[in-house]
């Protein structure tokens, strides 16, 4: 498995010049401090310069990172909130995984389970990257940060996928629920 994910990595380095721009980025951005690695550079100083109780909300500097409201909210986050700030947003996002999963666990139906574990991931998948990305962990890939960056079909997405989420708990629960005597009796 992870032999195949190496190889196809590796293949998609190689043919994508933006795939070998982002990994360059990501092994050094300090190769280019003015140029492509000034973004992820400036998302670093954000982050350092928020410390352990942050600037203050909405005291950020995040005009200095540029597309601070796409990909690199977390690091705004995490210089006006702080890292304990941005310890919350990552527990929220653990939270609300965690959710996902037990709705999964109960559902009645094999299609439901999957389908709510299936929505589960992809939310955590895509927080995960994007945190991972910001915090030079996985090279950027320019995914929204789930229900806080700025992107109007991503957002749509995120709550399409929280509503079925929702629906899935709620058929479960009804399902549960004990059926009086008077319509068991009828």
């Amino acid at each position: 498995g992870f032999s195949l994910f190496g190889a196809g990595a590796y293949f998609a380095w190689r043919s994508f010049s933006h795939v070998q721009t982002r990994v360059n980025i990501w092994l050094d951005p300090w190769k280019n401090p003015a140029g492509d690695g000034y973004q992820i550079i400036q998302s670093l100083f954000a982050m350092a310069f928020g410390g352990v109780t942050g600037t203050g909300l909405g005291l950020g500097g995040g005009v200095r990172i540029p597309a601070s409201e796409n990909d690199f909210i977390f690091a705004v986050i995490a210089e006006e909130l702080g890292l304990a700030g941005g310890a919350l947003v990552l527990i929220a996002y653990l939270l609300m995984v965690g959710s996902g999963l037990r709705i999964a666990t109960r559902a009645d139906h094999a299609f439901d389970k999957l389908l709510a574990t299936g929505l589960t991931l992809l939310l955590g998948l895509q927080a995960f990257i994007i945190v991972a990305g910001v915090l030079r962990v996985l090279p950027l890939t320019g995914v929204t940060l789930p229900f806080v960056s700025y992107g109007g079909s991503s957002l749509v997405v995120n709550y399409v996928l929280l509503a079925l989420l929702l629906r899935i708990s709620d058929e479960s629960e009804h399902s549960r629920q004990p059926v009086p005597m008077a319509e068991v009796a009828a």
